[in-house]
């Protein structure tokens, strides 16, 4: 049964060492059925720090969001020293048709943050994927491939500056075992920036491409959340030797296709 906007309750209301799936009706479209998001949450022996992780904001990325869902299927609550929030899907509609962005409204999911919550189905998303499940986070990964009609080689992205929130996701960038590292100069509506004004320390990784998953892509990820959740504490055991990272720019260079 879809979990209506209404009866999201405190996740710090849920017992310890406990697993919950969810699903959050989010918008209502033109045909009177709901735009529904799975949400996955794992309540360990202590409830913070509160760790949320997003895939599948472009609908033609489905390296991260088969990822989460490896992670899920292998996640044990009482392993867990904080609470984890998983939204494998987060733009089902655009995930139906496979492609980047909402055929409800035409809008990028990923230029639409912190939404509205009376504007189009890709605004109503947005504002509850932020005042619902991002309120309240220690932190924020997300997970995107590159696009449908191209690859790139995986990297991670952190808030520019040097305030705390940029340092201690640099740092997270650099724990989790990223070798490529960019400062992200997000623009308006991307979600990294939202979660940087809301004070949120936050990832946003690139992996893979061309609308395709790989089990050597999933592995990546696996890998880089292990790191990551070690590092602020949420698993326990010590992160291995990480690989120097460099620090990248940023640019474009097209060729024909012969």
């Amino acid at each position: 049964m879809a979990l209506r906007i209404s009866e999201w309750g405190d996740v710090d209301a849920l017992a310890l060492e406990s697993r919950h799936a969810f699903d959050f009706a989010v918008a209502p479209i033109a045909d009177g059925s709901w735009v529904t998001v799975p949400v996955k949450v794992a309540v360990g022996t202590r409830r913070r720090p509160r760790f949320v992780a997003i895939a599948g904001i472009h609908g033609d990325e489905p390296d991260g969001m088969l990822a989460l869902l490896d992670f899920w299927d292998r996640l044990q609550s009482a392993d867990l020293r904080g609470t984890i929030i998983l939204v494998p899907v987060a733009n089902p509609p655009a995930f139906a048709h496979h492609q980047r962005r909402n055929p409800l409204d035409n809008l990028d999911l990923n230029r639409s943050f912190p939404g509205h919550i009376d504007g189009t189905p890709t605004e109503r998303l947005a504002y509850r994927l932020v005042h619902d499940i991002l309120k309240g986070a220690d932190f924020l990964f997300t997970l995107h491939s590159w696009y449908a009609s191209g690859m790139v080689a995986p990297y991670v992205e952190f808030p520019e500056g040097a305030s705390d929130v940029a340092v201690r996701s640099r740092q997270a960038a650099v724990a989790a075992g990223f070798t490529r590292l960019r400062a992200g100069g997000w623009p308006q509506g991307v979600l990294g920036l939202t979660a940087v004004e809301m004070g949120i320390p936050v990832l946003e990784a690139e992996i893979g491409g061309q609308g395709m998953s790989t089990r050597e892509n999933r592995a990546a990820y696996a890998d880089h959340l292990a790191r990551l959740l070690q590092h602020l504490g949420i698993s326990e055991g010590d992160s291995p030797s990480n690989p120097a990272p460099e620090l990248y720019g940023r640019g474009f260079l097209y060729a024909p296709v012969s």
